[in-house]
C-alpha cells in the first residue's frame, strides 16, 4: 500500500512538469465599486470541480513574483496563488490611503479581498496570507476585519499597530521611516496625511489589531527579528492572541528589516554562521504552516510555539549559552525577574539606589539635536541600522551616560526593557529618548535597544498633557525588547538624551502643536533626578543565573520522529527519539527509483542526518522508526 502511494504522488509530479500553473489577471471589485490590480496563479489541474485553497498576497509594490516560487506554491503545494496590488498602487483603481483602507473602516480591502476568492468556482473557500513588510501589516489589519473565509496568516516582519509600531512610536513621528518609505513608493503628499494625526485617534484604531485581540482567532505564526522596525508590536501580538485562542506561533531571528534580514551581519556585529537563514528556508516553514491549519484541518500548535535567537558577546565562538537558537512555549517566559539598575553617581548603574539627591542637567538645542547611530530602522539613516557603535555621541554634552562595572559572570536579559525616569524641563513639552548598550572590553559601546517618549504622551498617546516647567514628573519609556546575553567583562550602559535624529522628529520643545521640520524652536534646560525620593532607573528582565538556558531550550522539543525541511537546496533530517530505536529510511525520486538508503540504531538524543547531493526535483522520504511508519514529500531547488 505504500508504494502505491508513492506511485500516484509520482505520477501528480510528473504531469505537473508537462504541464504547468495557469494564469490570470483581474480587476477585483471592492465594496465601493473600485477594481485593485490582481494576478491569479492556480494550479494545472484546478477547476470547479477540483477545488484548490488560496494564498494572497496584498502590497503595494511590483506583484511580479519569481516563476520557480509560483510553481512551488502552486503545482507542488497545490494552492492558488493571488497577488494584488493596495488601492492607488500599481494598476490599482482609487487613492493610495497609507493602509487606512485595509482594516475594518467603511472600506475593508483586506476582507473584500479574501472574500472575493474564496467566492470563485476554483476556490474551494479556505485562504492564507502570505508576505512580509508592508504585506504583512495587510495580513494583521485583514484578520482585524475578520472575513469568514480567511484560515490563517503568517505576517513576516510587520507592525500589528499602525500607530505606535510604525508612524508615532512613543508618541514622537517616526521621521527616517515614514518619509522615506512614503517617498519610495511615490506617495509623498501622504506623509502630511499621517502627520495630521499626532495623536492616537479613530484613525488610527481601524488599523490597531489590539482593539480585535478578542476576536481576531485566526492562526497566525509571527516572524520576526530582534533589529526589525515592529519587533515589540509583534511580541504584543502573538502573546495577546496566544493568551485568548492557543494558536499562534513565534519565529524571532537575530536580523533587521529588508536586507538585513537572515544574514550574519548586522550592524557592526557579525554572528556565527547559525544566525544565517536563506529564503528558502523561511519558506519552508510558511508552507508547513498554512497545509497544517489549511490542508490537514488544524489542532494544538506544532512545538515549538516559540523559537528565538538569544544573542550575545559576537568575539567570542562558543555558542552554549548565548548566540544559539532557544525555543519555548511562551512569550514573555515565565522565569524572568525584573531588576532595577539605578543611575548613581559617578556616572554608575547600579543595583543599589541612590542614598544622596543628586540631579544631573544637560542643554537640549533642536537646531544640534542627537545624531542617530544604528537603532530599529532599515531606510533613512546615514550611520547604519541595528547594532551599531554609540560611541560617536557618548561625548556629547547634550547626553548623559551611565555604565555598570564590567560584569563578573554572563548577565542574560530576555523581554521587554523598560526605563522610569524622574526629570524637569523648563520647556511645555520634549523629548526623552534612551539608548541601551553592550560595551565590549575594546569600548565599543554597541546598541541592544532604544527608544523614545514624547512628554506631552507621558499619560497616554490619545491625549496631550503640557508639563509643569522645572517640575519634576514621571515618564515610562517603553525600550521595546531583546533577547540578550551581557558576557562577563562587559558592561551594561544606559545614554539619555532628548533626541535621536533623523530616526525620531525633532521636539521644538515649545508645546505647540506637532508639525513636522516645525522651524519655531527654542532651547530646553533638562534635569534628570536620581535621588531617594526619585531614583530614575533601568527595569532589565533578567533570566535568572539558576535556571540553565539549555534545559530551556529542550523544553519545546516535542515528539520523536524525522523532521525535514519541506523545501531545501541541500536536504538534511533530524532525527528526535526518546530511547533507543532501529531507523530506517529511504529516499526515492518521482520516478519511484530509490536515491538514497539508510538503515542503523540511534539512542536517545537528537541526531543530524545529512544526505548526498540530489538534484532539483520532488522526491519521497520513507521513514521507519521503530514500529512506526511515515512518509513525506520533499522539494530540491538548486
Amino acid at each position: 500500500m505504500k508504494y502505491i502511494r508513492i506511485i500516484i504522488m509520482c505520477i501528480a509530479i510528473i504531469t505537473t512538469l508537462l504541464f504547468g500553473y495557469q494564469t490570470d489577471s483581474v480587476g477585483m471589485p471592492m465594496r465601493d465599486g473600485i477594481k485593485l490590480g490582481t494576478d491569479i496563479y492556480r494550479p494545472f489541474w484546478n477547476n470547479p470541480i477540483l477545488k484548490a485553497p488560496a494564498l494572497i498576497q496584498r502590497t503595494p509594490y511590483e506583484r511580479g513574483w519569481d516563476d520557480t516560487y509560483i510553481t512551488l506554491i502552486c503545482d507542488i503545494m497545490g494552492y492558488a496563488l493571488v497577488v494584488q496590488n493596495l488601492r492607488g498602487y500599481g494598476d490599482s483603481e482609487g487613492e493610495p490611503m497609507v493602509f487606512w483602507t485595509d482594516g475594518w473602516g467603511d472600506l475593508q480591502d483586506g476582507y473584500d479581498a479574501v472574500e472575493w476568492v474564496a467566492g470563485r468556482n476554483w476556490c474551494n473557500g479556505k485562504i492564507g496570507m502570505i508576505g512580509a513588510s508592508a504585506h504583512g501589516m495587510t495580513q494583521y489589519y485583514a484578520a482585524g476585519a475578520l472575513p469568514p473565509h480567511l484560515v490563517c496568516c503568517a505576517p513576516m516582519v510587520a507592525a500589528p499597530n499602525l500607530y505606535r509600531d510604525c508612524a508615532f512610536t512613543g508618541g514622537e513621528f517616526r521621521k527616517a521611516l515614514v518619509e522615506t518609505w512614503l517617498q519610495g513608493v511615490d506617495t509623498p503628499w501622504l506623509i502630511d496625511s499621517v502627520c495630521n494625526y499626532p495623536n492616537y485617534c479613530n484613525r488610527w484604531s481601524i488599523v490597531d489589531l489590539s482593539q480585535k485581540y478578542n476576536v481576531a482567532h485566526y492562526p497566525m505564526f509571527h516572524i520576526e527579528g530582534w533589529y526589525d522596525m515592529y519587533t515589540d508590536g509583534v511580541l504584543d501580538a502573538f502573546s495577546e492572541l496566544q493568551k485568548r485562542f492557543h494558536n499562534q506561533k513565534l519565529f524571532i531571528g537575530p536580523w533587521g528589516h529588508g536586507d538585513a534580514w537572515g544574514t550574519r551581519e548586522q550592524g557592526d556585529l557579525v554572528y556565527p554562521p547559525n544566525a544565517e537563514m536563506d529564503e528558502l528556508s523561511f519558506i519552508n516553514m510558511l508552507l508547513d504552516w498554512y497545509d497544517y491549519w489549511i490542508k490537514d484541518g488544524g489542532g494544538p500548535v506544532p512545538p515549538p510555539k516559540v523559537k528565538f535567537y538569544l544573542m550575545g558577546d559576537c568575539n567570542t565562538q562558543d555558542t552554549t549559552l548565548w548566540n544559539r537558537w532557544v525555543e519555548a512555549d511562551t512569550w514573555p517566559l515565565p522565569q524572568v525577574v525584573y531588576k532595577r539598575y539605578y543611575l548613581r553617581e559617578n556616572n554608575l548603574l547600579d543595583t543599589i539606589p541612590p542614598t544622596i539627591s543628586k540631579i544631573d542637567t544637560f542643554i537640549y538645542n533642536p537646531a544640534n539635536p542627537c545624531t542617530t547611530y544604528g537603532g530599529r530602522e532599515f531606510i533613512g539613516l546615514t550611520h547604519g541600522y541595528g547594532p551599531i557603535d554609540q560611541r560617536p555621541i557618548e561625548n556629547r554634552s547634550d547626553v548623559l551616560i551611565f555604565s555598570t562595572p564590567p560584569l563578573s559572570s554572563p548577565l542574560t536579559v530576555i523581554g521587554k526593557l523598560k526605563f522610569i525616569l524622574y526629570a524637569s524641563s523648563d520647556r511645555y513639552d520634549t523629548d526623552w529618548a534612551i539608548r541601551v548598550t553592550d560595551v565590549y572590553p575594546d569600548g565599543r559601546s554597541i546598541l541592544v535597544t532604544d527608544n523614545i517618549l514624547m512628554a506631552r504622551h507621558r499619560h497616554g498617546f490619545d491625549r496631550e498633557d503640557s508639563l509643569i516647567p522645572n517640575v519634576c514628573d514621571t515618564f515610562n519609556i517603553d525600550l521595546w525588547s531583546t533577547a540578550q546575553v551581557f558576557n562577563t567583562g562587559h558592561r551594561l550602559r544606559v545614554i539619555i538624551s532628548s533626541s535621536n535624529y533623523p530616526r525620531f522628529e525633532k521636539n521644538p520643545n515649545t508645546g505647540a502643536p506637532f508639525q513636522r521640520d516645525d522651524p519655531n524652536f527654542v532651547v530646553a534646560t533638562q534635569k534628570v533626578y536620581r535621588t531617594p525620593v526619585y531614583p530614575s532607573h533601568l527595569l532589565l528582565p533578567v533570566f535568572p543565573t539558576q535556571v540553565n538556558i539549555k534545559e530551556l531550550a529542550r523544553q519545546g522539543l516535542g515528539e520523536e520522529g524525522l523532521f525535514t525541511q519541506s523545501i531545501s537546496r541541500s536536504p538534511a533530517f533530524r532525527l528526535k527519539l526518546n530511547g533507543t530505536k532501529n531507523v530506517e529510511i529511504s529516499v526515492y525520486n518521482s520516478l519511484g527509483r530509490r536515491e538514497w538508503y539508510m538503515k542503523r540504531s540511534f539512542t536517545l538524543g537528537e541526531h543530524p542526518i545529512r544526505l548526498p547531493s540530489l538534484p532539483s526535483g520532488v522526491y519521497f522520504v520513507q521513514a521507519r522508526i521503530g514500529e512506526k511508519e511515515k512518509v513525506q514529500k520533499i522539494v530540491v531547488i538548486k
